[in-house]
């Protein structure tokens, strides 16, 4: 069994989820940081201009209903100046509601942000932090949604329902005291009631329309997924002359999708319809009121029409409470999935008392390691020295366990059993990061960054040196090829880096190896994509920086590890043979046969 099969053996394991309440708790930790003022006055500022923002609100309908009772008196005879002055009010009100509505959000626009950009930091740096396996156990692409829906969750919450709903609570609260105190307890009775009756509606056919949303979006992501499916596998359509089976299919999906959006915009008009008739029947009843209040003289034309705006005003806002309800539910659920992600621990931590490395020639040794992915063992009582500065090659066929020795190095797992050492200290007693800042690695599969080459070439160092980007470059035989290039070292190499071959991904990988300038280089099929030639000079360049280095070699073609001073032939897990190249070729077993086949390979040739 290969080392990726072992991985695939063990199961997934997925974060606890926490429950909505601690999620909003982390949340509140990030809006009000211990000891940071300018989050508190910002906070402070934002609800003062909320509150002076709500005050102008109130005072808008009442201006409003000023003018209109000042020149409804006599309309022949009236203070042009006074109705000016009364306008002038009027306006300055809705202005400043405006401008403290702007004002909140402008304060509070960075305590929202800083929050967002925290708990996504924190995040993304603890995905870091954890081991391997928890990666291998994930799609990449689920992980970064994670961080992206719940900081939009978190933003979402902050900064729209945060500075629309409370203050949509603190204006329903105001008008109904102002209605109870200006013109009588049942004015702030139905009002109240019809929010109610209004919100407990919306709410509940909201909840009741989430699952047509979802089938509506579920059939989308099936729609896209196949047209997505069917267009990257554009040339086996061809070969099958396939286009109308595609076709057929992409528009079953569609339909679909037709059916369900169909179903939730039927339901959409149900929600809009009942919203629409208890504003209307609530509006109906309080402007019955105030007329009755006008036929027996206690309230004049003005009163009316600040009635009749005050309710507008109120009721406008809650066009959007179904719309806002469902996004708070999924903002809440986006941050209860990025949160979750923080209560992962890692399988490999730093223990209390870790030490950096202190490298004193780089001596390495496996004593009695056992490591297992799953049930099967992948290692078996695996012993081995490095002498400091030696060069020792791992051999063996596919699955042997040669990469996993590169990966407990590098300590993204622990053995099971036994134990690891560099220069005398435990792996285990190390800081990770001490660690892996002495050893560099070239792997057999090169991924890299969509950024330039001389960027990837530098990856790890404090700056962008570019003598010695160059220099590592013309070591890794990388230097003419960069040189034939438009752009030079500034040429973007494309996601993953698909716009290199795999050979020049290699040589990448060999000079950024160089500019490390490591104690330990760890060479896992270093020249695997290279073709015979440039693999001498490469393996040329690698000799020469890793002389007097202690370095371990995993290796394929034998013909790259004949100068190295041991070489472990692997089956199973375990060290069969071990010896130099000579010395094993004398022996004639599993390595003189490997040598044979591979020479075999290499002369035979194909005939046209």
């Amino acid at each position: 069994m290969s080392d990726q099969a072992a991985k695939l053996d063990t199961p997934a394991k997925y974060p606890v989820r926490i429950g909505v309440g601690q999620a909003l708790f982390e949340l509140v930790r990030y809006i009000s940081p211990r000891g940071n003022r300018e989050v508190m006055t910002r906070t402070l500022l934002a609800l003062l201009f909320i509150s002076i923002a709500r005050a102008s609100t109130l005072i808008v309908p009442l201006a409003y209903g000023w003018v209109v009772d000042f020149v409804s008196e006599d309309p022949f005879a009236f203070d042009i100046s006074v109705m000016w002055w009364l306008l002038g009010a009027y306006a300055l009100a809705r202005v400043s509601q405006q401008f403290f509505d702007e004002g909140s959000e402008y304060v509070f626009v960075r305590v929202a942000q800083k929050a967002v950009h925290a708990a996504a930091l924190k995040t993304f740096r603890h995905l870091h932090s954890l081991s391997l396996k928890f990666h291998l156990d994930r799609q990449t692409g689920g992980l970064t949604r994670a961080i992206e829906r719940g900081a939009k969750g978190m933003e979402f919450l902050l900064t729209f329902a945060l500075l629309e709903v409370m203050p949509l609570i603190i204006e329903l609260i105001l008008v109904s005291a102002i209605l109870w105190g200006l013109f009588g307890f049942y004015y702030a009775l139905v009002t109240v009631i019809t929010v109610i009756i209004y919100a407990t509606y919306t709410l509940t056919l909201t909840e009741w329309r989430i699952k047509f949303r979802r089938r509506m979006n579920d059939a989308d992501e099936k729609a896209a997924t196949r047209a997505v499916d069917s267009l990257l596998n554009y040339e086996t359509v061809k070969y099958f002359n396939a286009e109308e089976i595609e076709a057929k299919r992409f528009s079953n999906a569609l339909k679909l999708y037709e059916d369900a959006a169909v179903v939730s915009r039927t339901s959409l008009s149900m929600v809009n319809v009942g919203q629409g008739l208890i504003i209307s029947i609530g509006l109906m009843i309080v402007m019955g009121l105030a007329g009755q209040d006008i036929k027996a003289g206690n309230l004049s034309i003005g009163s009316f029409v600040v009635v009749n705006t005050y309710l507008i005003q109120l009721y406008l806002p809650l066009n959007f409470l179904g719309y806002i309800y469902r996004e708070i539910r999924q903002s809440v659920a986006d941050m209860e999935r990025m949160f979750s992600l923080l209560t992962e621990d890692p399988d490999i931590m730093d223990n209390q008392k870790a030490a950096p490395l202190r490298i004193s020639g780089g001596r390495i040794d496996f004593e009695n390691i056992t490591f297992s992915y799953g049930p099967r063992a992948v290692l078996k009582n695996l012993s081995f020295s490095v002498e400091a500065g030696k060069r020792v090659a791992l051999v063996g066929p596919s699955g042997a366990g040669k990469s996993t020795i590169s990966k407990l190095m590098f300590r993204f797992y622990d053995p099971d059993t036994g134990d690891i050492r560099i220069d005398g200290q435990s792996l285990r007693d190390l800081e990770q990061s001490s660690l892996r800042a002495e050893i560099a690695m070239v792997p057999q599969d090169t991924v890299l960054f969509n950024t330039t080459i001389a960027e990837n070439i530098a990856y790890g160092t404090n700056a962008l040196d570019m003598d010695a980007v160059r220099n590592a470059a013309r070591l890794a035989s990388l230097d003419d090829f960069i040189s034939s290039l438009p752009d030079g070292y500034d040429t973007k190499v494309g996601e993953r880096g698909l716009k290199l071959s795999g050979g020049e991904k290699q040589r990448v990988a060999i000079a950024r190896a160089i500019l490390k300038n490591p104690s330990i280089f760890l060479f896992d099929e270093a020249t695997s994509a290279l073709d015979s030639h440039t693999e001498k000079q490469i393996q040329q360049s690698l000799n020469a920086i890793s002389e007097e280095r202690t370095t371990l070699i995993i290796a394929h073609r034998l013909s790259t590890i004949v100068s190295c001073d041991e070489i472990l032939v692997l089956v199973k897990g375990e060290i069969v043979e071990r010896g130099t190249h000579k010395t094993l070729l004398a022996k004639k077993g599993v390595y003189f046969d490997m040598w044979q086949r591979q020479a075999s390979e290499s002369t035979q040739t194909i005939p046209s």
